[in-house]
């Protein structure tokens, strides 16, 4: 959406945000504790003027920036003792982000009755905060392509991207392992777009809402190491064994969408409803995983490029990935799951490419739940790479095929199997079997030399295929096939040896 080289401020906030502490906090004492740690980061944090009377700091023209880079300005700030100990942090009107480089623009922070309250919690220092709107706008402009060696054009962006019923905790806490946790809930974030690139003839505009969200996000730094340090995949992969780590989970209701594009080469416009879901993370040294579900969706897509509106539904949904980061010596999980449930579109898309409805309309499932054990070392190999040597081979033994599916056009796949791996040979010997059922094949071959998508003699080629490889089962239009892998890398499918 935009671009700008003095992006590395904003994050670094964050850590501005914390300090230890085990005593009443004053409005001082929070504004010194962000100087001294921009300055740990390279940043500099600074104000025009300071004025603290009877317990209440005000701040104006304060700047947090990379030194000799633009960075954010926020107008004014008023720091205000509390009794219990704590410190209330309002920002004024006018909060943001200075461009530089060949991007130019605003990127400003609106907001409607934000606060802070700075807190201790578990010796550091926890940062409650709400707001009933706190809005991200900006309009940038930034060089676009050149295709023919003229001068670029410029591409414009603007927008809006925000929350309504804010609220939520940052929160700093010292120990071995330096946590730092984000935790927001909203009743919408929403946001509306605009794209102009006359490079690529496209201007394009967007929106959305998604209501009732809400984020975690947990990032764990070891004492021992600074992210200033981490600098090569060593240094990331001692930073991993000594606690480095983060988790995230998230969860949402239910979504709208519009996009409007005007263009030469596909103009369109497409509305989107999604149910809620949610989505959990894990990184560290033992593992990467996330795993996400969804409600389902439907889309609706119009073009002047395409003869007939498009519209798609979907049920339910589900990904999940799991793998080993440096498991060397142990074996770790791995697995990939993916579920789509319903998939269908609608008969004016199904009559483009069957206008005869030789194909039947039901809709589609895809089910894929695989898992097993590895030795993986990412670390390792990326070292290995970075240095011009050969990697260490990952080292499979097992894999379990818990579910295996499609349906569609009224045929179906079903497998299921397992197999354990003798990698003593340099290379993973399998040993086990899986299992294979598909209802349906023969009538779908039919279906598609009907529409004109399959010739006969390429028909003749797949039919003879699961002749070789399976078996007529039980029921009409059903075949089987049973592969097994044995010592000595022999391979059988129904009982016939092919290796």
């Amino acid at each position: 959406m935009f671009r700008m080289t003095s992006y590395l401020a904003a994050p670094a906030v964050a850590l501005l945000m914390g300090s230890t502490a085990s005593f009443a906090l004053t409005a001082d004492q929070v504004w010194q504790s962000w100087k001294d740690a921009g300055a740990t980061v390279g940043l500099e944090v600074t104000a025009a003027t300071e004025n603290n009377s009877g317990g209440v700091l005000t701040l104006n023209g304060v700047s947090i920036a990379l030194a000799g880079i633009p960075g954010l300005t926020i107008s004014d700030m008023v720091l205000t003792e509390a009794a219990d100990g704590s410190v209330t942090i309002v920002p004024g009107a006018d909060i943001g982000m200075a461009m530089s480089g060949d991007t130019t623009g605003s990127v400003k922070l609106a907001h409607e009755g934000l606060t802070l309250t700075a807190r201790e919690a578990d010796g550091g220092v926890a940062y409650d905060f709400a707001a009933a709107k706190l809005d991200l706008v900006y309009d940038t402009a930034a060089p676009g392509v050149s295709f023919d060696g003229s001068p670029a054009p410029e591409v414009k962006s603007s927008g809006t991207v925000g929350f309504a019923g804010l609220s939520g905790t940052y929160s700093d806490t010292p120990g071995t392992n330096r946590t730092f946790g984000l935790d927001i809930k909203a009743d919408t974030l929403a946001y509306n777009t605009a794209l102009d690139d006359p490079s690529l003839e496209m201007k394009q505009s967007t929106t959305s809402e998604t209501q009732g969200v809400e984020m975690s996000f947990d990032f764990a730094l070891p004492s021992t190491i600074s992210l200033a340090a981490i600098a090569a995949p060593a240094d990331f992969g001692t930073a991993l064994q000594e606690g480095l780590s983060v988790t995230f989970s998230s969860k949402q209701g239910d979504s709208t969408g519009t996009v409007s594009q005007e263009s030469p080469y596909f103009p369109m416009n497409m509305t989107l409803t999604a149910g809620g879901g949610e989505a959990t993370g894990v990184f560290n040294k033992d593992t990467f995983n996330i795993q996400s579900s969804g409600a389902g969706l439907e889309m609706d897509i119009t073009s002047g490029m395409m003869p007939a509106p498009i519209k798609v539904t979907s049920g339910p949904v589900q990904f999940g990935m799991t793998t080993p980061i440096m498991a060397n010596e142990t074996a770790g999980d791995y697995g990939l799951v993916m579920k789509l449930s319903q998939f269908s579109v609608n008969e004016e898309a199904w009559a483009l490419f069957d206008p005869t409805g030789a194909l039947p309309r039901d809709a589609a499932d895809l089910a894929i739940d695989i898992s097993g054990k590895t030795k993986l070392d990412f670390i390792a190999m990326i070292e290995a790479s970075d240095a011009g040597m050969e990697p260490p081979i990952p080292a499979i033994e097992s894999l379990n095929i818990t579910e295996l599916g499609l349906k569609i056009a009224g045929a179906a796949l079903a497998g299921t199997g397992a197999f354990t791996f003798d990698n003593s040979m340099g290379m993973p010997m399998p040993l086990g079997e899986a299992n294979v059922t598909v209802t349906g094949a023969n009538a779908l071959i039919d279906g598609l030399i009907a529409t004109g998508l399959l010739a006969e003699e390429d028909a003749m080629g797949a039919r003879m295929m699961m002749g070789a490889f399976m078996s007529p089962g039980a029921g009409p239009d059903e075949l089987t096939s049973k592969i097994e892998a044995k010592a000595g890398f022999e391979i059988y499918v129904n009982g016939q040896r092919i290796q």
